[in-house]
């Protein structure tokens, strides 16, 4: 299977981060010219500078918890890379918290990225672009976002937004379609990032409800990620697709 997107343009959310870097630089491998999207204009210099041996590829600062920026952002890319294909949205935010002791300015900081921010990104490249001529999204949800998790992992604000992209996903692929628009999500458990490489390793017993007894690589992601992306799952959308090693699969 060959996957290309030879003469298309490709968005990335938080593409500075392991997982969303990661992204941009599949696409950009498979001959996507690609937008990156992060709130730090420093990492994002960086992360371009790096990717720009593997395509085109640019920068584009942006909060996207800040909506009444990215219909102006959105447009930039527009008219610097062209019209948008795909649309990978990869910013998030991961906070762990006591439900008991949630704060709601800590519950809005989380909901307004994850959540508020990610749909009206996907709004604005569907009304600016995808509109006309078509086009793919990926979202990311969580395991977080379809099923309880420990504090540790997750939390209520975290799980909440991420199980709002689930919901997103699946109204989007049902109202957008018309236009040939697929919308499908991410659901990952455990990702070993470059963040999470950094922390100490967990007990082997950690493992032993992931029947394929490790964590996904930021690759494995990406694979999926730009499978969807691709014309190669064409009649696929409004799907949350979980990668995790197996683990939602395990009883008790």
């Amino acid at each position: 299977m060959n996957i290309t997107f030879n003469g298309k343009t490709a968005v990335v959310t938080g593409a500075t981060g392991g997982i969303g870097s990661t992204i941009a630089k599949t696409l950009l491998e498979s001959g996507a010219q690609v937008a990156l999207i992060d709130i730090s204009p420093d990492r994002l210099a960086e992360t371009q500078e790096q990717l720009s041996v593997y395509g085109n590829v640019k920068g584009y600062p942006l909060n996207v918890a800040d909506t009444g920026a990215i219909a102006g952002c959105i447009e930039q890319i527009r008219q610097e890379m062209g019209e948008i294909d795909v649309l990978i949205q990869a910013a998030g935010l991961l906070r762990s918290a006591d439900g008991l002791e949630l704060k709601q300015d800590e519950w809005d900081m989380v909901m307004d990225v994850n959540a508020r921010g990610l749909f009206f990104v996907m709004q604005q490249v569907v009304l600016q672009s995808m509109k006309n001529h078509g086009g793919s999204i990926v979202n990311f949800s969580s395991m977080a976002g379809i099923r309880g998790m420990n504090p540790a992992m997750a939390a209520a604000h975290y799980s909440a937004s991420k199980g709002a992209v689930a919901a997103l996903t699946m109204q989007a692929a049902v109202e957008w379609a018309q236009f040939g628009v697929r919308v499908n999500a991410l659901a990952p458990g455990g990702v070993l990032t470059p963040a999470i490489e950094k922390l100490p390793p967990p007990p082997a017993s950690a493992m032993d409800a992931i029947p394929l007894r490790q964590l996904s690589k930021p690759q494995d992601v990406a694979n999926l990620a730009v499978f969807l992306a691709s014309d190669w799952a064409r009649m696929i959308t409004g799907q949350v697709m979980v990668i995790d090693g197996g683990s939602s699969v395990v009883g008790y």
